[in-house]
């Protein structure tokens, strides 16, 4: 192995043992080291989520291009569009999950709140959007703004992550002449873009604020770097 593929953001070290020196018997020094690497994997969900967005767009623009009376083609269309749609939503959910595990250490969250998050069975999002309110020490109302947010997002992931297959009243929608399932309302493309919107304003929040650790904005910058090196933020950001 000739090295090793650093990415931006990534965090590299060395495990302890793993840089030796040595000297052999004729006086001849050696040295032997193991690079330690950790790539944080919450960039690749939002890119995730920006490149289901720019199939869902597509999807949508045929759907308002290709519709017609041959109900083959509209259901060819409206799945071309929800596959993507939906895979915004789980990704941008995963990113959130994914933040609420990176800022836990360092929100004073005690085991007793844990043991009552859990005899209340408290929402994940209320969970995601108070270790977020911790850290990032948020006024009442961009906590109302986040919580809004989040509490969304992670209820039609979840709904796709963990669906109840029971019949529901069907939908419609303002560009198709026909009623749909609910899901091809509610996970069509101007959904799914104001989801990743959404999601991405309030990482770009949290990077602008600063959090109430070191530790935190070094994690947070490092984001941003991977996320500034797959395009899908600039460097101002």
């Amino acid at each position: 192995m000739s090295g090793v593929l650093i990415f931006e953001g990534m965090t590299v070290g060395v495990l302890e043992g793993d840089f030796t020196i040595s000297v052999d018997d004729s006086g001849q020094t050696s040295s032997k080291l193991i690079l330690s690497t950790s790539y944080n994997v919450l960039p690749i969900w939002l890119k995730i989520a920006y490149e289901n967005i720019a199939l869902s767009k597509e999807a949508s623009e045929a759907i308002s291009n290709k519709w017609c009376d041959d109900p083959r083609i509209q259901k060819e269309l409206l799945l071309t569009e929800l596959t993507p749609s939906i895979q915004v939503f789980v990704a941008c959910g995963a990113a959130l999950d994914s933040i609420y595990d990176q800022l836990k250490p360092h929100a004073n969250i005690s085991s007793n709140d844990i043991e009552s998050w859990k005899e209340k069975k408290t929402a994940r999002s209320a969970q995601i959007t108070e270790i977020i309110r911790r850290v990032y020490k948020l006024n009442n109302e961009m906590t109302r703004a986040f919580k809004k947010n989040i509490k969304s997002i992670m209820e039609f992931r979840d709904q796709i992550i963990h669906p109840a297959h029971e019949i529901k009243q069907s939908c419609t929608r303002p560009d198709i002449p026909v009623g749909v399932d609910w899901r091809f309302a509610a996970y069509r493309f101007a959904n799914s873009a104001i989801c990743y919107q959404r999601t991405m304003e309030m990482f770009i929040h949290m990077y602008e604020k600063g959090g109430n650790d070191a530790k935190v904005d070094e994690n947070m910058k490092n984001i941003f770097k991977a996320l500034q090196e797959m395009k899908l933020v600039t460097e101002n950001a």
